[in-house]
């Protein structure tokens, strides 16, 4: 699970990106660009901040720049398409949405159980209508595709910017917002660089210039998790990689991924994977 600011997700001359992913876990980031989650099918829990969502079929999510966000391991299935809009070209001529975020992230769809339907109900309905033809648009790529999404995200953006509850930060907010950012980041770039030895939170507390009681209450602040959780995720993620493109003992892959002993290593991984090592390569090798 490898975390930092998330750079280049779109082209500066379309300053779009737009796929579809069955990834159920992915680690805490931020980017400068909004992004807006669509579930195809299954569910997922996602993380903004320090609050966790569920997502369900049809559900929509926002996530703007700079919001630390991430994806929870789930049992099951997940199929959900990811938008990434750079919002400076339309920041440019509406500069006064810069300093404001979206009070509601999630804008539920009917599998919710406590759909609206009422304004909330034309709302989803329209947000939908406009994520899926954008979907269309781009599988296709017809003569003038470009043109036809740039008036469909124009036509998302104002919908979120009129319809969805906004609350504005200020410019000190922001600034203390991103600096923190910045701290955050130095924590993950030194798990990058020790995950495989003994990591202590002094260490860790230490790297972004804090306290280990500062940080301690920094770190869950601004992921949703601790730092230990977060460590997990991070040496399980390097260790899953290994399983499914290297022949190594698990033994060896658990002792580089820095847990100091198979059983906790075994414990850990059926924690957020759900299943053991030897069983997770076997099914990797399966999809192949």
């Amino acid at each position: 699970m490898e975390a930092t600011q998330q750079k280049n997700l779109v082209d500066q001359q379309f300053p779009f990106n737009m796929f579809i992913d069955d990834e159920s876990e992915f680690p805490p980031h931020w980017h400068k660009e909004l992004e807006i989650v669509y579930v195809l099918e299954g569910m997922v829990d996602m993380g903004l901040n320090s609050r966790i969502y569920t997502l369900r079929s049809r559900d929509i999510f926002l996530a703007g720049k700079g919001e630390v966000h991430y994806f929870l391991p789930h049992s099951g299935a997940i199929r959900k398409i990811i938008i990434h809009f750079d919002l400076a070209m339309l920041e440019s001529i509406s500069p006064e949405f810069q300093e404001y975020r979206w009070q509601v992230p999630l804008i539920r769809g009917p599998a919710s159980g406590v759909f609206d339907f009422g304004e909330a109900a034309a709302l989803h309905r329209d947000l939908e209508e406009q994520i899926l033809a954008l979907d269309r648009e781009y599988t296709a790529r017809e003569a003038g595709y470009k043109i036809a999404m740039m008036a469909r995200l124009c036509d998302l953006y104002t919908g979120l910017i009129r319809r969805v509850p906004l609350e504005r930060h200020s410019r000190l907010e922001s600034d203390k917002h991103w600096k923190q950012l910045e701290r955050l980041e130095l924590v993950f770039r030194f798990v990058a660089a020790h995950y495989a030895e003994p990591v202590q939170l002094a260490e860790a507390a230490a790297a972004a210039g804090f306290s280990v009681f500062h940080f301690t209450r920094f770190f869950k602040d601004a992921t949703g998790m601790t730092f230990l959780q977060y460590l997990h995720h991070y040496r399980i993620a390097r260790a899953a990689r290994s399983l499914g493109t290297t022949t190594e003992p698990v033994i060896d892959i658990a002792l580089q991924s820095g847990f100091d002993s198979i059983q906790s290593f075994n414990r850990v991984f059926k924690q957020l994977k759900g299943c053991s090592p030897s069983q997770y390569r076997k099914r990797f090798l399966e999809t192949e």
